[in-house]
């Protein structure tokens, strides 16, 4: 198929909208990663691994995979990892999506969101593609087209977030349209399509109804939260399968008076893409070590080395001061009730008290019976949070990027903590030398529950060996993750399966 999108001899409102031309060319052009980049793909695959496999713990999460229909079943269809189940490919890209998202621990970036919620898309439309291939006699697409797909799709929901801030109060946009769009393009490039298709996936993804940002805020913070990101996954699958089915494309889908998505969300503003599409947003990729939201993460960090100071001083505290930024402001300055674990993990109150408490913040941490320990709602109560406007200055500099968080604590009898600053996370680019064995250690945490050793080392092993991997055939890959390879702890998983609405 071409690569390169042909308009010159077509009428001008013909023409696509410029910025889609500039990602459908972009999409269908990406190359497989190399080097550094391909290091950091591997990295961000065995996360999310590690991530969707602990989600399987929480039944919320479980209830919400499987068939859209129950009891029906997908001929050869894309297996969801350790569940059982097999699926068309729009349902794989949710489940998929649904368990990397979950636990809120998946890799993040410097302007927020995460990139890893087009995974499932990308696995699914791979795996799809690849075994209809196969049955025709074809090659299977391999795991270095997944690769290449991750760039692609990290760095066109990054870049379209950090030009435009979709989420920002004046737009009300929940971030995952950044997802949607960047499935629908990467998945639509694994199904086959040329730029053309490309362009007209694009297109439909942009007509779409788009979610709102009011999940994630205050009356309204729920479960949305944790599928909103594979909702969207799942939508590009279905928009990219439509389109190389030859579903007709919108050429002014963005640009058209009244109706289109600017004039519509944007008061006639355009969409920017301000910078060059290559790989920033993969090589610059954030990885949680602490599931909580972005902004807070360096509050948990600073609020751990604490934690040993604070040891039998608890109940003398009169003050806990949080020097933050204005998006932690924004996003996670929460008083009051906290009803459930998605309003629990954007709260920079809440994450600096389980941590200054217990000396950990991990995924169970805002479970009812963590959250009703009266000490947290104590500590919230004396817990001020202060915007620095170096901090915030610094947050929003592309040239620094940084998401700073201090904290100290005032005693009764006047004693004040040393003021914990911590500039950038440990998963943060910049910190990789502490990044890349937290990583490992956090995979082991999340997956002992299914993966006994020495397979889970050996598994661990085969992830992070990037060249290897990078031959391997997508249906072998996802094969490998296959509820037959965690047959110690089937039972578990089919006892949580058992709870599915």
């Amino acid at each position: 198929m071409a690569n390169t999108l042909n308009t010159s001899s077509e009428p001008a409102e013909h023409t696509y909208d410029p910025l889609l031309l500039k990602l459908a060319e972009y999409a269908s052009s990406v190359a497989a990663p190399t080097g550094a980049t391909l290091h950091t793909a591997g990295l961000c695959l065995a996360d999310s691994v590690g991530c969707a496999i602990a989600s399987l713990r929480d039944p919320e999460c479980t209830q919400r995979l499987g068939p859209w229909v129950p009891g029906s079943a997908v001929a050869d269809g894309v297996p969801v990892w350790a569940t059982g189940h097999v699926l068309d490919p729009v349902k794989a890209a949710h489940d998929l999506s649904v368990m990397i998202r979950w636990l809120d621990f998946s890799d993040t970036t410097f302007v927020g969101g995460h990139p890893s919620d087009n995974l499932g898309a990308l696995l699914a439309a791979g795996d799809y593609l690849s075994r209809w291939r196969v049955r025709s006699g074809g090659p299977a697409l391999i795991m270095a087209d997944i690769y290449a797909a991750m760039i692609g799709a990290y760095e066109i929901q990054g870049l379209l977030a950090a030009d435009n801030r979709f989420d920002h109060p004046s737009i009300g946009l929940d971030h995952v349209i950044g997802v949607k769009l960047a499935s629908t393009a990467m998945a639509a490039r694994l199904l086959g399509a040329d730029a053309n298709t490309i362009a007209a996936a694009l297109s439909s993804a942009f007509l779409d109804g788009h979610s709102l940002n009011a999940c994630r805020h205050t009356p309204n913070a729920g479960s949305r939260k944790g599928w909103a990101g594979a909702d969207a996954a799942s939508r590009g699958v279905w928009l990219a399968l439509s389109a190389v089915r030859g579903e007709m494309g919108y050429p002014k889908a963005l640009s058209a008076p009244t109706w289109g998505f600017e004039a519509v969300y944007l008061e006639g503003k355009r969409v920017e893409l301000t910078r060059p599409l290559g790989s920033l947003i993969l090589d610059n990729v954030i990885f949680k070590l602490h599931p909580c939201q972005r902004n807070t993460t360096t509050a948990v960090e600073s609020a751990l080395r604490l934690h040993e100071w604070l040891s039998g001083r608890l109940s003398n505290i009169k003050r806990v001061t949080i020097h933050t930024h204005d998006e932690a402001m924004r996003r996670a300055n929460k008083t009051g009730p906290l009803p459930n674990r998605a309003a629990r993990d954007h709260s920079i109150q809440y994450v600096v008290a389980v941590a200054l408490l217990h000396g950990r913040l991990m995924p169970d941490d805002y479970s009812d019976t963590v959250a009703n320990d009266d000490r947290i709602d104590w500590l919230r109560e004396r817990t001020v949070v202060i915007e620095n406007q170096g901090y915030t200055r610094d947050h929003h500099d592309m040239a620094v990027k940084s998401c700073a968080n201090a904290v100290q604590i005032e005693l009764e009898d006047g004693t004040i903590s040393v003021l914990e600053e911590t500039l950038f996370p440990a998963g943060d680019p910049s910190r990789r030398d502490v990044a890349v064995p937290a990583l490992k250690a956090k995979f082991h945490t999340l997956t002992s529950y299914f993966w006994q050793e020495p397979h889970r080392s050996q598994l661990l092993a085969r992830l992070l060996d990037v060249s290897t991997m990078a031959k391997m055939p997508v249906p072998t890959f996802m094969d490998m993750l296959r509820l037959d390879v965690t047959h110690q702890h089937q039972t578990q998983v089919e006892g949580h399966e058992g709870r599915r609405l």
